[in-house]
């Protein structure tokens, strides 16, 4: 959504974008929600699966900020298993989890969060590790 002032906006108001989905966009939810699946990150493997090419992460995700994230912020993550459904149709299954991010100092619940993945059983390749940065005094 273009940058729009409250008072500007009206019930039943319509607005729309077209957005490319890129490498970046698919690298970034790779590392961000810890699905690096063959369908998401490896071209080789994709171009042989039943949708022909790299495909977006998630089933189905709703995230709900509940307090200010900061650039430079650590949070921790935790994930919680909700409900497995089995699909031999691609051996594995669709994951449903519950997640919430908390700033490292544990002072504040940040992120309230939940998804849906397609996950096969397959050995996903290794994610590259985020460069780490100096500790900040």
């Amino acid at each position: 959504m273009n940058s729009q002032q409250f008072e500007a906006l009206v019930l039943g108001q319509k607005f729309g974008e077209r957005a490319t989905l890129s490498n970046w966009h698919l690298a970034t939810a790779t590392a961000l929600f810890y699905d690096a699946g063959p369908n998401h990150v490896d071209p080789e493997h994709s171009a042989n699966n039943r949708f022909g090419g790299l495909i977006a992460a998630f089933l189905e995700t709703h995230v709900k900020f509940v307090a200010p994230v900061f650039v430079g912020d650590t949070i921790d993550i935790l994930w919680e298993v909700r409900d497995l459904q089995p699909k031999a149709s691609f051996s594995g299954g669709i994951v449903t989890l519950q997640g919430w991010c908390w700033t490292a100092k544990g002072d504040r619940l940040a992120v309230e969060m939940e998804a849906k993945l397609a996950i096969n059983n397959a050995q996903p390749p290794k994610l590259h590790e985020p460069p780490h940065e100096e500790s900040r005094p």
